[in-house]
């Protein structure tokens, strides 16, 4: 089984792989940045994306230990928008993490996610799950406080026996605590990221179910797709495959990796050929 067919086979002589969607503390994964570059380098991989949700801040931590490892790490962020009733994730590789217009403009998304995960609590506490927002906050630490967190701690508190039922029971969308979020367009989302220097790519592409959404997307102005994932099977592979080729894309993939917040750590589970890197490299 070729799941990279034969218009996309890797160059033999090139045996680097990489990871390009990797979370860190900064968002809502476990491990901290310079962990997570250390698993990397120990699962035998040459590159890795730092992709935390609408936040830059594990991308300096993580490449100052890439240079001491000899590994690779693509600076990136994951936006959060909003289309129609779904949640669309875009990534920006390779943006301009330094650029002191970017930090101040996701301070101010980390400020309204705050607020957000407030007011979830509090929908809780009128469902007679009290939670202990000290403790979320805890969780977050210097990340992105988010959904996550908040079921942590109704795991840890007794509300619900895992992670997935806090989110089918309280936290997934339309359920009791879920609260939306601050509404950024993918269009807008995608000019921001190109405002940066990033490349826009979608995230998790089969998982939002509509591939109407994935062409007006591209048309939107995304530039490449997440292709290879776990959870993606064959058909979804190939089909993401020839909409790369046919709409001229760039193809990229990774474990999604939250260090063990659903189970396995994930890093390593999933190894991309490096010429996809050179060519997202290719597309800035």
């Amino acid at each position: 089984m070729n799941l990279f067919r034969s218009i996309f086979k890797p160059v033999k002589t090139d045996m680097r792989f990489c990871d390009l969607h990797i979370h860190t503390v900064f968002s809502d994964g476990l491990l901290t940045p310079e962990q997570v570059v250390i698993k990397a380098k120990e699962c035998g991989l040459s590159a890795i994306g730092i992709v935390d949700h609408d936040s830059i801040g594990g991308v300096e931590p993580a490449k100052r230990q890439g240079k001491k490892e000899g590994l690779e790490v693509v600076p990136a962020v994951e936006m959060s928008c909003v289309l129609g009733e779904n949640d669309i994730h875009i990534i920006g590789y390779y943006i301009d993490y330094k650029n002191k217009k970017l930090k101040e403009f996701l301070a101010d998304i980390q400020q309204k996610r705050v607020a957000r995960a407030k007011s979830m609590v509090e929908r809780l506490a009128k469902q007679g799950a009290r939670v202990d927002w000290h403790r979320v906050l805890e969780l977050a630490g210097v990340g992105s406080v988010g959904r996550p967190h908040i079921a942590q701690v109704l795991v840890e508190e007794g509300y619900v026996s895992c992670y997935d039922e806090a989110f089918w029971k309280f936290l997934g969308y339309h359920c009791p605590a879920y609260v939306p979020k601050e509404k950024l367009s993918p269009k807008e989302a995608i000019k921001l990221i190109r405002r940066f220097h990033g490349i826009p790519v979608l995230a998790h592409p089969m998982s939002y179910q509509n591939r109407a959404m994935i062409s007006f997307l591209i048309d939107e102005g995304i530039v490449g797709l997440e292709v290879w994932r776990v959870e993606h099977t064959e058909n979804e592979i190939n089909f993401l495959l020839n909409l790369v080729m046919i709409r001229n894309l760039v193809a990229v993939g990774g474990s999604d990796c939250h260090g063990g917040r659903k189970g396995k750590i994930l890093i390593g589970e999933l190894k991309i050929p490096y010429q996809y890197l050179e060519r997202l490299k290719h597309a800035r």
